[in-house]
């Protein structure tokens, strides 16, 4: 059989002999006892059939001996009569370090396959100059194992003579990587496996000797991003998600996890933000809504450091708020099956971290999710000492340790203290994103109707870390109380900015983060000086707004990137503008024109269709608006409620208790 014929072959060898794992490239024109043989690319072994008949991989011992000979270091264990070594059937010796043979049934040889071109490497707790992306270095291979650089550094990731994966510098290069010197390393040697499969712990070099970290990861792609920009543009907020194996001018591309929003490096080399004609363009273009002015080199947009502007209008405004990181700047838990004030929206802590990792404070409240010393995350809290959250038993936690992953990450393993032992919670959820009605429908048919009718959602509110629905048309609102509970309540409410539990109607069980229209429980209803449960009132998402609400979501995302960031000039396309400008003049004039003849004229379904969307449906409340009209009988209703609810909520604080 000629060498041209043959396969590249890779060994994998996890339980010991580490120095024969990897890459064996056929040699040409060469055979052994009648057999073709293959040598170790960049190694010091042979894979060759011995006077035995086996396949043997050895060392230079048996190539002095022209390979006349059956000594090695792994042997097949059955004659191979012909067949080549990644279709023998058959186990495999190996030698033990008290120079016996065993029998290891996960060694194995198969045909070579694809190496990572690059390798995203990550260092939470140090040293920073190892984190960035490793690529490929093309022809190089290390003891039969590819070797990648770090991007723009003088930083190697080489499989070491230990048989770990090790990220040096250039004393190590200086010795061609024959050695085991470096700054972090893999606990676990690789065996064969790629640096993102190896598994494991990696340790890294402290100012005590190398010491674990359960937060290196060395993986395939980036990492996710989160970016916050809370002044304008804030339909790209949110978290993205790297597109596999795609790189764009050289540099990773990012996907908002809900919108058609992409993070990309154009070819002005700058990061940006930008939508589907970016896309169109295969991101070859300077299309975005936000972006970086500050050229990259290189450098990821969380570790990017530069001045950014988002588009306002027809041009593009700096804003220092707009922040993207690895770490998201807003989490929500919902715990719907207990320790309810747990609950709502936490607030990334700047600069603040524990055990290496970063810190959320709850935005109304005083619980805190962390990192502990033993990797899982954890939300506890003290309300007499907030700064002493540690020292108390958390409430929440998961399962296993994290390994580094972001809280919205680990899914649902997690658990929650009941009395003195933890339980199994798949209920328990920490995301970025929180399903929020833009409108919820409510009918209440037989007491409290004027709590009936829409409510819409109020943009930019967040009473005790829950969102805010006003009456479109009425006085109340829907709220979440300081009890933990979903109300209805009016003036008084939101005279004292809903820090309160006042209302006329709440739900019969503390939400924990549930949204109304989804939450399972009873309503009850101010009758009289009582509360009774009332099961005809409910409370439910509107379909219609919902499909307007995605309706509005789509043309919106249309216009993302209608903004050319080029060489210091900023150009706009105006037809879209001009056209809404244009029908919304047309409307005018159709509505005065109807006003005048008092009556009522249906536009054609096909005029409708051409019509712009209407803005989302979260409404920014005017000072009018807030002024809603006062109905002293109303108030006093609402006042005898709020001592009930009261009453009612301490006696189910004094159940849960015992």
């Amino acid at each position: 059989m000629s060498g041209s014929t043959l396969k590249t072959l890779h060994v994998l060898t996890p339980n010991g002999e580490y120095r024969c794992a990897g890459e064996y490239v056929p040699v040409q024109g060469q055979e052994a006892n009648g057999h073709p043989i293959w040598k170790q690319a960049g190694g010091a072994f042979w894979l060759y059939t011995g006077t035995n008949g086996m396949w043997i991989i050895g060392a230079g011992d048996a190539a002095e001996k022209k390979f006349q000979c059956s000594r090695g270091n792994i042997f097949c264990k059955t004659l191979h009569g012909g067949i080549l070594p990644d279709r023998v059937t058959g186990g495999w010796w190996r030698l033990t370090a008290e120079k016996d043979f065993v029998d290891d049934d996960d060694i194995r040889v198969v045909p070579a396959g694809s190496k990572p071109l690059q390798l995203r490497v990550t260092v939470p707790n140090g040293p920073s100059q190892c984190a960035g992306d490793y690529v490929l270095v093309p022809g190089e291979m290390i003891s039969g194992m590819p070797l990648w650089r770090l991007r723009d550094g003088k930083l190697w990731l080489y499989s070491g003579l230990n048989g770990s994966w090790i990220i040096g510098g250039s004393d190590a290069k200086d010795r061609s990587f024959h050695c085991n010197k470096g700054i972090l390393y893999s606990k676990r040697a690789h065996g064969g496996h790629m640096p993102d499969r190896v598994g494991g712990l990696w340790l890294r070099l402290g100012e005590n000797g190398f010491e674990e970290d359960a937060s290196i990861r060395v993986a395939l792609r980036a990492a996710s991003l989160y970016l916050d920009s809370s002044k304008g543009q804030q339909g790209c907020s949110g978290e993205y998600l790297p597109v596999l194996d795609k790189v764009v001018n050289s540099m990773p591309i990012w996907e908002h996890i809900s919108r058609k929003c992409w993070l990309y490096s154009g070819p002005n080399g700058m990061w940006i933000v930008g939508g589907d004609d970016a896309r169109a363009k295969n991101f070859k273009t300077t299309r975005g809504v936000i972006f970086c002015r500050t050229p990259h080199l290189g450098l990821m947009p969380d570790k990017h450091v530069g001045c950014w502007l988002r588009l306002e209008g027809d041009r593009f405004r700096e804003d220092a708020t707009i922040n993207i990181s690895a770490k998201p700047n807003l989490l929500y838990v919902v715990t719907p099956q207990g320790h309810y004030k747990a609950s709502g929206e936490y607030r990334l802590c700047p600069g603040e971290y524990i055990n290496g990792l970063p810190i959320w404070k709850q935005k109304h409240g005083f619980y805190r999710i962390y990192s502990s010393r033993n990797g899982t995350w954890e939300i506890s809290g003290n309300e007499a000492s907030p700064y002493e959250f540690q020292d108390t038993d958390s409430i929440l936690r998961t399962e296993d340790p994290h390994q580094g992953m972001m809280p919205n990450k680990v899914g649902k393993g997690w658990k929650r203290l009941d009395g003195d032992e933890y339980v199994d919670d798949p209920g328990i959820m920490v995301s970025t994103v929180l399903y929020k009605p833009a409108k919820l429908r409510v009918h209440s048919p037989n007491k409290q109707q004027k709590c009936s009718g829409e409510y819409a959602l109020v943009a930019g509110s967040s009473p005790n870390g829950h969102p805010l629905w006003r009456q479109l048309g009425g006085k109340y609102w829907l709220y979440s109380g300081t009890n933990g509970m979903w109300l209805f309540g009016s003036s008084g409410a939101k005279e004292k900015n809903f820090e309160c539990s006042r209302g006329v109607i709440y739900s019969n069980m503390p939400h924990g983060g549930v949204m109304p229209d989804r939450l399972q429980s009873t309503w009850l209803c101010l009758s009289g000086n009582d509360f009774q449960e009332d099961s005809s009132i409910v409370v439910e998402g509107d379909s219609a707004a919902q499909r307007r609400s995605e309706a509005v979501l789509r043309v919106d995302e249309s216009k993302i990137g209608n903004a050319v960031i080029g060489d210091g000039e900023e150009t706009i396309r105006m037809q879209n503008l001009k056209r809404q400008q244009r029908l919304l003049a047309e409307d005018q004039a159709k509505s005065k024109r109807q006003r005048s003849g008092n009556k009522v004229t249906l536009t054609p379904a096909a005029e409708v269709a051409k019509r712009p969307a209407k803005p989302p449906q979260q409404v920014d409340l005017t000072e009018e608006e807030e002024q809603p009209a006062t109905n002293e009988k109303d108030d006093e209703v609402e006042e005898i409620a709020h001592t009930i609810v009261q009453q009612l909520s301490e006696q189910a604080k004094h159940v849960t208790s015992n």
